[in-house]
């Protein structure tokens, strides 16, 4: 079966569009249906199902996904090895991390790293501690910047513990103490990026037995800060996201002072591409 076909097939599943597949990877949308009608006469079943507007794939289709994420990993590996044995190094990097590490860290260390190895593209893709996991686990990121998981089923490279504060707006009559008792945050508004369990601030919130009222749930922490400004709640925000910043907030240290512990995430060593390995290394050393 042509390689092709199942990257093209995990791009409808991303965009849920023929047409939008199309267009990021330069086929007409008949082109993509044809394709994909290929496949489906190739596997013996329905890979697609349309529910209104949108193309989604089938259960069936889904049982598929870790086996296409290892074959089309392997297909990169292969790929880069084969560039490196004639002395090149070329190939993809996919970065998982959190708003944060991409700020503060990654384009440092992809600066450094590019002016060896040029030809090596990256993409960088965003998402939660729960999300974060789960890609490196599937194989949708090579390399994840994120804290630690007490489940994790991945190898975890600790650099830094990063500490939490209590964010409040400018005036907030808890921000006249100089640390903020975390039993603090029990019944106030309180904003939160995207609370899921094992998130670090619902795992400080538990710990403590605290129960705030989360009034509103953001999509990143840059939201939960404006919200703070606006004097609609508190929160509870990473150091390494807030160094640098100004606003029309106050910050607090936490008491007991609360931590997540930032660190490097991959599948296994072994399975890295070589390009991979190499940004791995430069980052440890960029980090430890």
């Amino acid at each position: 079966m042509d390689i092709k076909k199942w990257k093209v097939m995990l791009a409808v599943d991303h965009h849920g569009s023929f047409t939008r597949v199309g267009l990021e990877l330069g086929y007409t949308q008949s082109g993509i249906t044809q394709m994909m009608k290929t496949l489906e006469k190739d596997v013996g079943f329905s890979l697609f199902k349309k529910v209104g507007h949108g193309t989604f794939l089938t259960d069936e289709a889904k049982a598929l996904l870790p086996a296409i994420r290892s074959l089309l990993h392997a297909e990169e590996v292969i790929r880069q090895e084969i560039a490196s044995l004639k002395g090149a190094q070329t190939g993809t990097i996919i970065i998982g991390t959190y708003l944060s590490c991409s700020i503060h860290w990654i384009p440092k260390i992809i600066q450094e790293f590019q002016q060896k190895h040029p030809d090596i593209h990256f993409k960088i893709i965003q998402g939660s501690e729960g999300e974060l996991a789960e890609w490196i686990q599937e194989r949708k990121v090579d390399i994840g910047f994120l804290s630690y998981q007490s489940e994790q089923r991945y190898q975890f490279l600790p650099v830094m513990n990063d500490e939490l504060f209590a964010v409040l707006p400018k005036g907030h009559p808890l921000a006249a103490q100089d640390a903020i008792p975390i039993e603090d945050f029990n019944d106030q508004p309180f904003i939160i990026t995207e609370y899921t369990p094992g998130s670090d601030i619902h795992r400080i919130l538990k710990e403590h037995q605290v129960t705030p009222d989360i009034r509103y749930v953001t999509v990143n922490e840059f939201s939960s800060l404006s919200m703070v400004e606006h004097n609609l709640g508190l929160a509870i925000l990473p150091g390494l996201l807030l160094r640098g910043q100004i606003g029309n907030y106050t910050t607090l240290p936490l008491l007991p002072r609360a931590y997540r512990k930032l660190g490097l995430a991959f599948s296994s060593q072994e399975e890295l591409s070589p390009a991979s390995k190499g940004f791995l290394e430069y980052a440890k050393v960029f980090l430890l």
